[in-house]
């Protein structure tokens, strides 16, 4: 049985560094979704985000869980809050960046889970774990995900779509997404890796990815000198399979640590990536017309293959 530790969400703000160690997250006995709880800004681009695209905004609350499973420590799960009549939510699965814990991205939670999806950040078992101890981690977040959807302890017990869940990364978390949705495939629904790094560190790209089959959303920064796109984001965007349905969101500015609490233009990255997900869950056309369209200015490259 998982042993739940109940907190509010923090809003303390975090220093980051590509390098940045662990971090402690407090806990209380209490759930409150307030403002001054948590990240306040991942509740206004969730606001913002329901106006543009007419979806509901919830409630966002967080627990965080031990885990039985061997592939990683721990998880932070965020969840809307819904009534007992409501359908069930879609999920996504992240893992973060080497050296990277859940707090140094906790602004996702709140941003997704107000309008509708179950964010869960997983804790690698060391913040140096490799590309395929991450790409394990997704594996193994999937199956545990779908736990807790059964689990009579957890607040997620049957508000869980297990039918629509999409996983997502950092860095080498980002790498490793690409290596996951390859096994897990069907499995999962779509792979969003952010500034991804292509290999094992220090090594090269061989091989292809030619075995992923779900929708990809590759995002990059053009000014990203840790994971240069020419070299990371661009090449695992070219070897995903021509056949499979994939994005290239390039940012012209922002540095590799565009997804995290620091990074710029969250609000652009955070909607992009909602409608996405959502245009995968649903078949939308409101999302699939957004997702589809010219992109923005503050694009460098916007390119689709559909």
């Amino acid at each position: 049985m998982n042993l739940l530790r109940i907190k509010t969400l923090s809003s303390a703000l975090i220093g980051l560094v590509i390098l940045a160690g662990s971090f402690t997250i407090p806990s209380t006995v209490a759930q409150d979704n307030s403002d001054g709880r948590y990240r306040p800004e991942g509740r206004t681009f969730a606001r913002n985000a329901a106006n543009m695209f007419d979806d509901r905004v919830f409630e966002a609350r967080t627990y965080e869980t031990g885990t039985n499973q061997e592939a990683f420590a721990s998880a932070t799960i965020f969840y809307p809050l819904t009534l007992s009549f409501d359908p069930p939510n879609g999920a996504v699965i992240m893992v973060p960046g080497y050296r990277g814990t859940p707090p140094v991205y906790d602004w996702w939670g709140p941003m997704l889970a107000s309008i509708g999806v179950i964010t869960m950040i997983i804790e690698t078992n060391t913040p140096e774990d490799s590309l395929e101890a991450r790409k394990n981690a997704f594996i193994a977040g999937v199956e545990f995900l779908r736990g807790e959807n059964n689990n009579a302890d957890s607040p997620i017990r049957d508000k869980l779509d297990t039918g629509n869940i999409a996983i997502m990364g950092h860095s080498l978390g980002g790498g490793a997404s690409l290596r996951a949705a390859e096994e897990l495939a069907s499995q999962i629904k779509a792979v969003i890796p952010l500034t991804p790094y292509c290999c094992e560190l220090g090594q090269p790209f061989e091989g292809d990815l030619s075995g992923v089959s779900v929708p990809t959303l590759i995002i990059a920064s053009a000014e990203d000198a840790i994971a240069p796109p020419a070299d990371h984001a661009r090449m695992l965007y070219d070897s995903v399979n021509a056949s499979t349905e994939k994005v290239y969101l390039e940012f012209a500015t922002g540095n590799h640590m565009l997804p995290s609490n620091s990074g710029q233009d969250l609000e652009t990255l955070g909607t992009y990536v909602y409608a996405f997900i959502k245009e995968n869950f649903t078949d939308n056309p409101r999302y699939t017309d957004f997702i589809f369209g010219d992109g923005e200015e503050q694009f460098s490259i916007y390119e689709t293959n559909q």
